[in-house]
């Protein structure tokens, strides 16, 4: 098979027409799609490790217990990628048909993506260049924006722990950020924890992890008659200007229980340590908002 390969002046490799490149497919903002209720015991009497002792929150609806997801929707894609500027953690992704929703917790309207794919021959326009493999698979099409990731940066360690064992944040250098869910779950109040890392200063970055960890969140803040209010978290990265963050927030969806133990006014927990997610970086500069 006949192939070209670019490098840059250092030797990397930087084109090769034998792999099939991602590109661009959709960028915008994210929009509302819906809300996931918590999960409560029936009984504090019942096992919590006994999926039937859990269920959903039904009080009233100025009250209940639901977390309000954010996300976006592509069509006939293949292996669809996502960066994003601006606070979110992916929870799962819905297919119906050539449709595929992604679903973030702890986002907004305000949360920007920018959704790449196997690069495909169902673009229109001209001129262009496109490469195909010998199987007649395409591996490059000039029309769409090609994903260029410059840089990789792992998330740090964790935080100190407080005299209870639990962690002022989940990450060394973070802050704690306690708000309020948007959207339609007004109620529902959460403890973020964050962390920021710098890179070029004036820059937009987008940000995509491949993996994430799940954590246990102990929120003094819920504005209950409890002491805390215990629930999961789930594992972001986003890009900003100037940098990329990692956090934790509350998973849609969470089962949530109450704890009288004291603690600092919120705390993490059951964190795994043995391993690290490293979050993929793309400047937005030169890709089109809105696409697709």
């Amino acid at each position: 098979m006949a192939q070209m390969k670019v490098r840059k002046e250092n030797g990397d490799l930087l084109f090769d027409t034998s792999l099939i490149c991602y590109g661009l497919i959709k960028s915008g903002y994210m929009t509302y799609q819906q809300s996931w209720t918590r999960r409560t015991l029936r009984s504090a009497q019942l096992d919590p490790n006994d999926g039937a002792s859990w269920t959903p929150s039904t009080v009233t609806e100025s009250t209940n217990l639901a977390d309000s997801l954010y996300g976006f929707t592509v069509n006939n894609s293949l292996s669809p990628i996502v960066f994003i500027v601006g606070t979110g953690c992916l929870v799962g992704s819905s297919r119906s048909g050539s449709s595929l929703t992604f679903f973030y917790t702890n986002a907004d309207t305000n949360t920007k993506f920018y959704c790449f794919d196997l690069m495909q021959d169902n673009i229109p326009g001209s001129p262009y260049m496109k490469t195909w493999t010998d199987g007649g698979v395409i591996t490059f099409n000039s029309l769409q924006p090609p994903l260029n990731v410059v840089a990789a940066v792992q998330a740090p360690g964790p935080g100190p722990t407080d005299v209870y064992g639990r962690l002022y944040s989940t990450y060394t250098g973070g802050y704690n950020v306690h708000r309020q869910s948007s959207g339609p779950s007004q109620n529902v109040t959460k403890v973020d924890s964050r962390v920021d890392i710098a890179l070029s200063p004036g820059i937009e970055y987008a940000a995509y992890l491949p993996w994430s960890r799940s954590c246990g969140i102990a929120d003094m803040y819920s504005g209950n008659a409890f002491p805390f209010t215990m629930y999961n978290g789930s594992e972001g990265a986003y890009g900003r200007v100037g940098g990329i963050s990692f956090m934790f927030g509350a998973t849609a969806g969470t089962t949530q229980t109450y704890s009288s133990t004291a603690g600092w006014m919120s705390s993490f927990f059951n964190l795994p340590t043995d391993r690290y997610p490293i979050a993929l970086v793309i400047q937005t500069a030169t890709l089109p908002f809105p696409y697709g």
